[in-house]
């Protein structure tokens, strides 16, 4: 690597640190009491699925420290609990589609199992945050070079998404027939049919590859679920992450659209402003 390259990634990791570590405040205090709350209580109400052999896992240790991070970080209360609603639903919805068809299955065999389930409300506000500072790196980068063009972002999209629906497909094909797997392939191909914002859309589909890469690999290793190719884990699932932050990103912008609209139409009027015509 040439100096020039070395000085260009030394300031980008300045510019994002300082960026990352700036998001902390009062809020994040109050997120993390809630989020080591939640935990406290899915441990504690499955606490028999917890291993009590003493050792500790590394790697599952890890990923939820980036991730509590990633969460108590910038905290926008109107947007993440949006995100909860979305990640909870979504999660739910992928979970019963999958284990109900038998594309992957837990260890508990539960269809999905409960305890599943607030990961994903956990991951979809942690890949949102990581979103962001993709995004934020991308920018300093293109402060010491020429920015990547609207075009740069528009051929990654349809470079990746479309590619990935067909690869999913073809992944599911065992389960195609089944009217859940069907309704997934229509979604799919609606979300990659419809992009709103290119660079977003990209930056935030590698931010969930990203994330997809250590709990695909976690939950696979150890056996918590398994695909029916027994693979350790398949690639498109690890991809799927990515896909899926797309999706929930969308679902959470329109949700939130709705409800500052709804709040705006509710909005008590301003004294002596004029009567609304008759």
């Amino acid at each position: 690597m040439g100096a020039k390259n070395t000085g260009l990634v030394r300031a980008v990791a300045r510019d994002t640190a300082r960026f990352f570590s700036a998001g902390y405040d009062s809020r994040s205090l109050i997120a993390f009491a809630l989020l080591v709350t939640v935990a406290g209580s899915v441990g504690y109400r499955w606490s028999d699925l917890v291993d009590t052999s003493g050792n500790m896992d590394w790697l599952l240790g890890g990923i939820w420290v980036v991730m509590g991070a990633l969460i108590i970080w910038k905290v926008d209360a109107r947007r993440d609990v949006v995100l909860i609603v979305t990640g909870l639903g979504g999660g739910l919805v992928i979970e019963w589609w999958g284990t109900t068809t038998e594309l992957w299955r837990y260890f508990t065999n539960e269809r999905p199992p409960p305890w599943i389930l607030p990961a994903w409300p956990c991951a979809a506000i942690a890949i949102d945050r990581l979103g962001a500072l993709l995004d934020r790196a991308l920018g300093a980068v293109e402060t010491h070079r020429a920015p990547f063009s609207t075009r740069t972002y528009v051929i990654a999209y349809w470079s990746i998404l479309p590619p990935f629906v067909v690869w999913m497909t073809w992944f599911l094909s065992p389960a195609a027939h089944r009217p859940a797997s069907m309704v997934v392939i229509a979604i799919m191909i609606g979300v990659a049919l419809s992009p709103k914002d290119h660079r977003r859309d990209v930056v935030l589909f590698a931010a969930g590859t990203t994330l997809g890469v250590f709990l695909e690999y976690w939950g696979t290793s150890r056996e918590c679920w398994t695909y029916y190719t027994e693979q350790t884990p398949p690639p498109v699932a690890v991809v799927a992450h990515g896909f899926a932050a797309i999706a929930f990103a969308r679902v959470a912008d329109f949700m939130v659209r709705a409800l500052e609209r709804t709040l705006k139409s509710e909005s008590p009027k301003v004294a002596g402003s004029p009567p609304p015509p008759h």
